[in-house]
C-alpha cells in the first residue's frame, strides 16, 4: 500500500512563522555594534528578563524559585519549574542561557504549530477547512493597528498568550503551554488504555508546571463538553460515551491537582510569595479592547456559531467543532470573572476563534464559491498590519538601541565583573531601570527591579529613587546601605540620570568610561 503523501501546506506555514519569529532577534543581536549588547528579548522584556533570572537560578543548581528581584528573596518555592529546568539544561550543555531560552521558544513553537494542525485535522473532515483554520490560527491577530493613531495599544499588540504567532515570538512557555492545552482537549483515544492513561497523567502534570492556567482552561472546556454531551439528543443513554468523557476529565483533574493545590497553598502561606501574589495582578482588557483585538475573527466566528445553531439536531450532535464553541464561550466568561489573574484565561483563545472563523468563511462562501478567496484575503488584509506593527516595533527598538532591550557595553562589562567577583547572594543597588537586568544576567539580588517580582514593589522603588536622589548626605546613604545590607552599588548611565553618583565618596571596585561599581565592605 503506497504511503500517504505529505501535505506540505502546514510545513510551509510553520517555516514562515518560525522565520518571521527569528529574523528580528538576529537583526537585534547584530545591531548593537561595539557600543551596545542585546539583552535577547523584543516583546515584553520586563517579564522576559524575569524568566532569564529564573533560568539563572536553575543554572546555579536550584529547584526552588527565589524572589531574585527582592532584597529578601525568601526561602523559595517549587514554582516556575520550567524555567528552572531550562537553566539546568543550559548548565549541562554549557550553553548561554539566552540561546537555550530561544531554542526552547522555537522548539515549543514547532510543537505548537504541529498540534494546531492536528487539532483542526480532528475537528474538520475536509482538507480545505483544516488548512484555512490552521492558517488563520498561525498568522491571525486583531485590528489593534487602527487604534494606534488614537494613542491606544490594544491587547493584540502585547497580550501574546492569546495568539499562536505572538506566543511563538515572545517566550518558551506560551507555545509549549498551548501545545499541552490542545493535546489534552483532543480526545486522544488511540493506543492501548494503559498508554492513554499514562499519557494524560504525564501531560496533565507537565501543563500544571508550564501553564497552570492552561490546565484550568482544559478542565473548563472538558466540563462544558461533558454537559453538552449529557444533555444533547438523549446522549445520556450512551453510557460508554459518558463514562469515557467522565474518566478522562477525572484523570486530568486528579493528575494536575497536586501542583495546583501546592501553588494555592504557597501563595497563601509563604510570607514572601503571598505579597508577590497580591501585587501580581493581570486584569483582563476592557471589553472594547477585546472586541477589537479579536476581530474580524470574532465576527466570522459568529457566522460559524450561527451556522452550527441552525443545523438539524441529528447532524449537530455529530459535529466535533462544538468543542470550539464551548471553548470560546466559556473562555470569554472566564476572562471576566472577578479574579486578580483573569487575563491568564485568555491563553490560546484565538485557536477556537480561528476554527470558528474558518467555519464562518466556509458558510458565507457556500452560495458564491468565488467569494471564499475574497473573504480570506480581506481577513488577512485586516489583521496582518497588527503583526507587522509588532515586528516593526522590534526592529525599531533594535535600530535605536532601546534601553529596555539593550545594555551599554560598559553595563555589560560591569555585569560580567559582578558575576566573576561577587558572592552569588550579593545584594546590588542600582536604579530601577537597571534592576531588571542584574538578576537576569548575574543572579544577584536587587532592592527593586520589577513591579510584580519585587516584594513591596512601590515602597522599594521609592526607596531606591530616594537613595539616588540628592536629598541625602553620603553618611546618611551609608547608614541606609548598611541597614539594608547593600554590598555593591552600580553607578552607570541609568543611575546618573537620577543622581551624580559618580561623585559619591565610596570605594571603587570596578570602573570603565561608563560605569562604576562601589564596594561597601559589608
Amino acid at each position: 500500500m503506497p504511503n500517504k503523501s505529505i501535505d506540505w501546506f502546514p510545513v510551509i506555514v510553520a517555516i514562515v512563522v518560525l522565520f518571521v519569529a527569528t529574523v528580528p532577534f538576529i537583526y537585534a543581536l547584530n545591531a548593537g555594534g561595539d557600543e551596545y549588547v542585546f539583552g535577547g528579548l523584543l516583546l515584553n522584556p520586563l517579564d522576559g528578563f524575569t524568566y532569564l533570572a529564573k533560568m539563572y537560578q536553575g543554572w546555579e543548581g536550584n529547584w526552588r524559585n527565589l524572589m531574585a528581584y527582592s532584597a529578601d528573596p525568601g526561602e523559595g518555592a517549587y514554582i516556575n519549574l520550567y524555567y528552572l529546568f531550562l537553566g539546568h539544561v543550559a548548565r549541562v550543555l554549557d550553553a548561554p542561557m539566552v540561546l537555550v531560552y530561544h531554542a526552547a521558544r522555537l522548539l515549543g513553537s514547532v510543537a505548537m504549530l504541529g498540534m494546531i494542525w492536528r487539532f483542526f485535522g480532528e475537528l474538520f473532515s475536509d482538507q480545505r477547512s483544516q488548512r484555512l483554520a490552521f492558517a488563520l490560527g498561525a498568522f491571525g491577530s486583531g485590528m489593534g493597528w487602527i487604534m494606534i493613531p488614537f494613542g491606544q495599544i490594544t491587547s493584540d499588540l502585547w497580550v501574546a498568550e492569546i495568539y499562536p504567532f505572538l506566543s511563538a515570538f515572545t517566550n518558551p512557555h506560551f507555545p509549549l503551554g498551548l501545545t499541552l492545552t490542545l493535546w489534552l482537549i483532543l480526545p486522544q483515544d488511540d493506543g492501548p488504555i494503559w498508554w492513554q492513561v499514562l499519557r494524560r497523567i504525564l501531560i496533565s502534570v507537565l501543563i500544571s508546571i508550564v501553564s497552570p492556567f492552561g490546565l484550568v482552561v482544559v478542565i473548563t472546556v472538558l466540563v462544558g463538553h461533558f454537559v453538552y454531551v449529557f444533555f444533547t439528543n438523549q446522549a445520556w443513554k450512551d453510557l460508554l460515551i459518558l463514562r469515557k468523557q467522565f474518566f478522562r476529565l477525572l484523570l486530568i483533574s486528579i493528575a494536575g491537582a497536586p501542583l495546583m493545590l501546592y501553588y494555592l497553598w504557597i501563595a497563601a502561606n509563604d510570607p514572601i510569595i503571598s505579597v508577590w501574589n497580591a501585587q501580581n495582578l493581570t486584569l483582563s482588557p476592557a471589553l472594547w479592547d477585546l472586541l477589537i483585538s479579536l476581530s474580524p475573527a470574532l465576527i466570522l466566528a459568529g457566522v460559524g456559531v450561527w451556522a452550527f445553531v441552525k443545523m438539524e439536531p441529528s447532524v449537530k450532535k455529530d459535529q466535533a467543532q462544538v468543542v470550539l464553541i464551548i471553548w470560546l464561550i466559556l473562555g470569554l466568561i472566564l476572562v471576566y470573572i472577578p479574579f486578580g489573574l483573569q487575563r491568564r484565561f485568555l491563553t490560546g483563545l484565538f485557536v477556537p476563534l480561528a476554527g470558528l472563523a474558518a467555519l464562518g468563511i466556509e458558510k458565507l462562501s457556500l452560495r458564491r464559491p468565488k467569494s471564499h478567496r475574497f473573504l480570506v484575503s480581506v481577513f488577512f488584509i485586516l489583521v496582518i498590519p497588527t503583526n507587522l506593527v509588532v515586528l516593526m516595533a522590534g526592529f525599531y527598538g533594535a535600530r535605536t538601541h532601546d534601553a529596555k532591550l539593550y545594555l551599554s557595553s560598559g553595563e555589560a562589562h560591569a555585569l560580567n565583573w559582578i558575576v566573576e567577583n561577587t558572592e552569588p547572594d550579593a545584594l546590588v543597588l542600582s536604579s530601577p531601570d537597571m534592576g531588571i537586568f542584574i538578576p537576569a544576567f548575574t543572579g544577584r539580588r536587587v532592592i527593586y527591579g520589577h513591579p510584580f517580582e519585587t516584594v513591596y514593589a512601590d515602597r522599594e522603588r521609592e526607596f531606591v529613587e530616594n537613595l539616588f536622589s540628592d536629598r541625602f548626605e553620603i553618611t546618611e546613604r551609608q547608614f541606609m546601605f548598611a541597614e539594608r545590607g547593600v554590598e555593591y552599588v552600580l553607578c552607570g548611565p541609568r543611575e546618573q540620570e537620577i543622581s551624580d553618583c559618580s561623585e559619591w565618596e565610596l570605594k571603587v571596585e570596578f570602573s570603565d568610561d561608563q560605569v562604576l561599581i562601589f564596594g561597601l565592605g559589608n
